[in-house]
């Protein structure tokens, strides 16, 4: 690692646009999504073309206030809608919630790995902008703040295609650390401190390396239990193992002592540092009393048999039969109407009577079937390979916990349980343990590849497979790095 520069808070007013391109130019950015870190004041007056007032959190705001920089749960005596005057007509015709809490405090099974790298090769004309907020979901007003450094500009405005960009988020999907590679040797990091919202860049000089391991255990217990006999796996690496195969089997309910299994992994370090700064799981083969997999991971990031079998079932995009209009859309920025304070909407919220059935959108798991305060009757269904589904504000639950849904089976009846300004669902889709937008969210949509994909993933997969069949057991393998695989 070499020199460190920290990368201070930007303010940014009027209309001043920013340009990164690859290849080509790029318009200027007309919007920011707001993120934690600031708070938006719009300008009076109607001034066309002109942005937010982005402010630091704790400082003062256009009026002289404090600046609110984080989501709060806030407790009230009585209904804040009601005595704000905020409930009327206009409001029950859009039925929502407004209160900020989470389904998982407190719940174990609910715990996640460390978070995985994301990666992204540059292509001839792509925008940096547009990949940043629309394909990564990241804020927008993060790519400004790490902008408002000059030689953070110098290098972010001279990105090519053909670089590679890596990144982690937060569990709340906000960046933690970010590399720009100039080659497979050196590159650029930046990474957010600790206590704060500010970024420290670094050059990173040391040579990426990749191996492959292949990795054998027995169950005795639970698939943690198995890893962590293991010597050459540090315990991060035995959790986010174990959780990979939590997420690509359904081991949770068909695990038993005495089921074995083989891994073919990737992993990459830094030269100097055996600490693998990324870990991927290629292929598999599970063999247990009550489930038998084997299987291979596509350039889609999802897994499939040697046939082409898809381990993920194919989902329905909401999950009930006709049309029932959006009352509230996904939204991590939106604000709470009384205390103005950032109340993030995880879901989508569908208008509808009580009583409307909710069916699965896909086959799966119901692990929740409980009570809140503010989310009212809820149920979660994990479906696999990271996706999980969520359903609040029910009048009733069809299913129990530990229950088997398939793809149209009715859960529940919709309602208006909890916090809540009139009768909705709000439906939640999770991806690797991140809300994502239900709406917009790449989901399955086969069971099975075929024609000139099926073809393909057969040529990776043949690949892979061959590795994890031929290689010794426990020891890195002879290895062609996945990334090249799929070029």
């Amino acid at each position: 690692m070499g020199s460190k520069r920290k990368t201070p808070f930007i303010m940014l007013a009027g209309g001043a646009g920013l340009a990164i391109a690859i290849g080509v130019a790029l318009a200027p950015g007309t919007s920011s999504d707001g993120t934690p870190e600031r708070v938006e004041i719009p300008l009076q007056g109607g001034m066309n073309g002109s942005a937010p007032v982005i402010v630091e959190p704790g400082s003062a705001t256009a009026n002289g206030g404090p600046a609110e920089g984080r989501a709060q749960q806030v407790a009230f005596s009585g209904d804040p809608l009601e005595q704000s005057g905020f409930r009327d007509d206009a409001d029950l015709d859009s039925p929502t919630s407004y209160e900020t809490f989470d389904l998982d405090d407190g719940d174990e099974s609910a715990a996640v790995d460390e978070p995985d790298w994301q990666r992204h090769t540059l292509q001839e004309g792509e925008r940096l902008t547009s990949l940043w907020e629309r394909e990564w979901e990241l804020p927008l007003a993060t790519l400004y703040r790490l902008l408002g450094d000059d030689d953070n500009a110098a290098v972010l405005n001279r990105i090519r295609p053909g670089q590679e960009i890596e990144w982690q988020v937060d569990d709340e999907g906000y960046l933690t650390h970010l590399r720009l590679w100039t080659d497979r040797a050196s590159g650029h990091e930046w990474v957010r401190e600790d206590d704060g919202w500010d970024f420290e860049r670094a050059e990173v000089e040391n040579g990426r390396e990749i191996s492959h391991m292949i990795i054998s255990a027995e169950i005795d217990g639970n698939i943690s239990a198995a890893l962590s006999r293991r010597t050459d796996l540090s315990p991060g690496a035995v959790n986010a193992l174990a959780v990979m195969l939590d997420r690509y089997l359904p081991v949770r309910t068909h695990a038993r002592t005495g089921d074995e299994f083989t891994l073919l992994l990737e992993q990459e370090t830094l030269e100097g540092d055996d600490t693998p700064h990324n870990l991927r799981l290629l292929a598999f083969d599970y063999e247990g009393q009550r489930i038998t997999v084997r299987a291979a991971r596509h350039t889609n990031g999802r897994f499939y048999t040697p046939e082409g079998e898809s381990l993920l079932p194919p989902f329905d995009r909401r999950p009930f039969s006709g049309n029932y209009r959006i009352s509230s859309p996904f939204n991590p920025q939106r604000r709470h109407p009384v205390t103005g304070r950032v109340a993030p909407h995880h879901g989508t919220d569908f208008a509808m009577p009580i009583g409307t059935p909710i069916k699965a959108p896909a086959d799966g798991v119901v692990t929740r079937v409980e009570n809140h305060p503010y989310a009212g009757r809820f149920i979660v269904i994990e479906h696999g390979q990271g996706y999980s589904t969520r359903y609040l504000h029910l009048d009733r639950a069809l299913v129990r916990r530990g229950q088997t849904v398939e793809r149209g089976d009715r859960i529940a009846l919709s309602g208006n349980t909890g916090r809540s300004t009139g009768p909705h669902l709000h439906y939640e889709i999770h991806v690797n343990n991140r809300p994502r937008d239900p709406m917009r969210v790449a989901l399955p949509e086969s069971e099975s590849l075929s024609g000139e994909e099926l073809a393909s993933f057969q040529s990776l997969s043949n690949t892979l497979l061959a590795q994890l069949d031929e290689g010794e057991r426990n020891q890195q393998v002879a290895f062609v790095p996945y990334d090249e695989l799929v070029e």
